[in-house]
This record gives structure tokens, sequence and C-alpha cells, in this order.
């Protein structure tokens, strides 16, 4: 049963009803968040794909999936231990930043670790050891070289993701260092952002803004930041003090958890997006007596 309607830019926070407005992506598949409720208010969970339906402007769309986000994050964690980290003698902070972070994370969440500041270390696979993830933090030591945000997360997804995923997240912790990323071409860059909205990723970033005045290339690296976290529904937090990374991180985790359980109940539905892109979608479910809330993504509160 299709619920009541209100539209609402994509991306946007929440909307409380089955329709919002539509917006193209350069994909062939798009996706959408679906809360569905019985009449008493009690989340339906046992939904098949097969009993949602999708229309635009009025035109029905395939149902590709539709998968419950009650799985675990997976969270890989990139970490600059750059340039900024070594002049500003901050890889004490960094270090204990990172380990608050892991220990505040609820442990059924897989995580990896990788070092992005001069060039792209691979720590430690996903894993919930957060035993082996908390030594290898605390060996972390700071490069000579610039930050490389964009590759990071480019090359995670690619080598470590499988894609198909039900909760991917990054989190990035970074300095306004210099980005030097190697994949900085405009159309292949709003190509992949769009590749990781449509599987669902989220992007967190934390950034210790170092300098009072910053160059041309390191307002690349808060743009690229920036960016990502607006599309992807994440959390952009901007610190003065290295000193900070420890509580902001251990929050950023705290709030991450109890995210993750709030919204667990939602439906990622993906669907054959239209070759001409209408304005606004509905969805809404076969089974009698249901009503459908509608989400653009799963946007972490500021």
């Amino acid at each position: 049963m299709k619920g009541s309607m209100r539209p609402l830019v994509m991306g946007a926070a929440v909307l409380a009803g089955s329709c919002l407005a539509a917006t193209a992506w350069a994909q062939d598949h798009d996706v959408i968040y679906a809360e569905v409720i019985d009449g008493s208010g009690v989340p339906v969970t046992d939904l098949r794909p097969e009993e949602f339906r999708v229309t635009e402007d009025g035109r029905v769309l395939e149902v590709v999936a539709a998968q419950l986000g009650t799985a675990p994050m997976r969270v890989a964690l990139l970490v600059d231990n750059g340039v900024i980290i070594g002049r500003r003698q901050a890889m004490g902070p960094l270090r204990d930043g990172v380990a608050g972070f892991l220990e505040t994370l609820a442990p059924e969440h897989p995580v990896s670790l990788s070092t992005i500041g001069g060039h792209i270390g691979w720590r430690v696979d996903f894993t919930t050891d957060r035993a082996a993830l908390l030594a290898s933090a605390l060996e972390m030591h700071s490069d000579s070289g610039s930050v490389r945000f964009l590759d990071g997360i480019r090359e995670t997804w690619d080598r470590r993701f499988d894609g198909d995923e039900a909760w991917p997240v990054f989190v990035a912790i970074l300095t306004d260092a210099n980005e030097t990323s190697a994949f900085m071409n405009e159309n292949r860059f709003n190509g992949f952002v769009a590749n990781l909205r449509a599987a669902g990723v989220m992007v967190h970033a934390v950034l210790w803004t170092s300098r009072a005045r910053r160059t041309t290339a390191s307002l690349v690296s808060t743009g690229l930041a920036l960016n990502l976290v607006h599309n992807t529904g994440g959390r952009y937090v901007a610190i003065a003090t290295a000193t900070a990374y420890g509580q902001i991180l251990r929050q950023l985790a705290a709030d991450m958890t109890a995210h993750h359980r709030a919204v667990s109940k939602r439906y990622r539905v993906l669907y054959e997006a239209p070759y001409e892109p209408g304005t606004r979608i509905s969805v809404s479910v076969l089974r009698p007596g249901l009503q459908v809330r509608l989400h653009g993504n799963r946007r972490i509160d500021p």
C-alpha cells in the first residue's frame, strides 16, 4: 500500500511518504530506501523484492533487489599520515583518535585500516579483531608525502569491497594537505560518485584544518571530502587542532553505531533506472495494510 506523498529532492534527509523527486545518475540502476510498517507501526521485515512496486512519473520500473540493512557495516578507515602530521608532530593524537574510534565502534562491524599520506599503505584487511587493528594503528608513522584521499577511496573500493555489501562505509581522517591523487578527471569523478551512491556507500570525513591560509591544492581535498560526504549522506567534521581527533572520532563511532541500529529496518531497493529520468518516484508494496516511508539515503544526522 502506498503512503502519503510529499516530494523531496534526492539527497535530502528524510521523506515521510512514498514519493520523492527523482534525479538522474550516470548508471543503469538507481536506489531508494524504504521503511515498511504495519497498521500498528511495527516494521515489516519479511518482504521479498517482488512485493515492491517502483514507478517514476507513472512508469513501472523493474525492481532488481530489496534488502534490509540489518547486516553489519563494513568500514574502511583511511588515515592521512602525511606531511602535515609530520610537520606538526601530531602522530600521537592521530593514533589516539584512531584507537578511540576502534574501541567505540560496535564490535560486530568489520573494519579495514589503511594510510593515505604520500602513498596508499594497506595495513589491515577487513576484520572484527579489534586487537589486531589497534596494534596496527599504534604502529603508524608519519609520511613525508601529501594526501591521496580520492585515490585511497577508489583503490579501496575496487580492491577491498565486493560491490554487493549491504552497508559499505568509508571513514576518512584527513588533514588539509595538498591533494595529489591521480584520479582527478571531473567526468570520471562524477561517474565514480554516482556508482558509490548506487552501491549504498556512505562516506564520513574528519578534517583537521591546520593552516590559517590554505592553498588551492589543499582546498581541493576539502572540497572532495565535502562533495563525497554530501552525496552519500555521511558526516563531515572540521577540527582546528589535532588533539580533537580523539573526542571527535569516538563520537563519530558512537553515532555510527546508533545510526545503524536506528535505520537497520529500512529496505535498500535497487531498481532499473529509466533512460529518460522523471521527476517523481513512487514506491508501494503489494501486501495489503502496509505503509511505506521513503528515504533518499541512509543519511546520518549532522
